[in-house]
């Protein structure tokens, strides 16, 4: 089995189909998970590991024995999985998710946090200051 195909059988039992919410593979391409591994460089020897082997056994028994034997092979491919597919343009439309904006700010102004009274709790209490050991 081809390491693309181990790798979205195990995507796809991570993140399954569900209501309007696609599966992992129905919206993502493995360049979209080579691309994430260029961002995680730190989990490329992980990720490789977890692939490497066969899942003969079915998508849940192979996680679950990469889980036990190579935890950090586990936290690579689920890291990758869940990154590559919440990074997707579709998948961010269906949960409302834009992404980053670009949000004016304006360092002069006075910040309403500062006017609208969600601080006044804070104040209320007092001041609470712990000294530093050894200082």
């Amino acid at each position: 089995m081809a390491k693309e195909q181990v790798f979205f059988a195990l995507a796809d039992f991570l993140i399954p189909a569900h209501g309007k919410m696609p599966k992992f593979s129905d919206v993502c391409a493995y360049a979209d998970v080579e691309k994430s591994l260029d961002f995680r460089i730190d989990l490329k020897e992980g990720f490789a590991r977890a692939i490497a082997t066969d899942p003969s056994t079915g998508a849940e028994a192979h996680l679950e024995k990469i889980n036990k034997q190579d935890g950090e092979a586990f936290s690579a491919i689920t890291t990758i999985a869940i990154a590559t597919y919440y990074m997707n343009p579709r998948v961010r439309e269906l949960i409302g998710y834009p992404g980053q904006e670009n949000v004016q700010y304006d360092s002069k102004a006075t910040q309403i946090y500062l006017t609208n009274g969600s601080l006044g709790h804070v104040i209320a209490r007092g001041r609470k200051y712990r000294p530093t050991p050894g200082l």
